[in-house]
């Protein structure tokens, strides 16, 4: 068996890391940080933009449970092969009815 030469041990070593530049959190101390709300954006709800994408969402929030359910019962009746269910009575309610009398 020959023997490998290893590269020198400085081309295995990490590079150093990039100077980070300060951040708030570095130049705010902790008590200022919690005292500031988070700002948001003012968002005018009578706009007809705001409206329109109003009634997308409400679609999309109707929509997206009808379409699961319908989609499971789908599967359900024509993969696994199960029956549809029937509003109308069966042969042994019926039967069950007129015993009864």
């Amino acid at each position: 068996m020959g023997s490998r030469s290893r590269p020198p041990a400085r081309q295995w070593q990490p590079k150093p890391a990039p100077p980070q530049s300060p951040t708030a959190s570095t130049t705010l101390p902790s008590t200022q940080q919690s005292q500031q709300p988070p700002r948001r954006i003012p968002v005018d709800t009578s706009s007809a933009a705001y409206k329109a994408t109003a009634r997308k969402y409400t679609r999309l929030m109707i929509a997206v449970p009808v379409l699961l359910v319908t989609s499971w019962v789908l599967f359900d009746r024509l993969a696994l092969g199960n029956q549809a269910k029937s509003w109308t009575p069966g042969p042994a309610v019926e039967e069950k009815r007129r015993a009864g009398e």
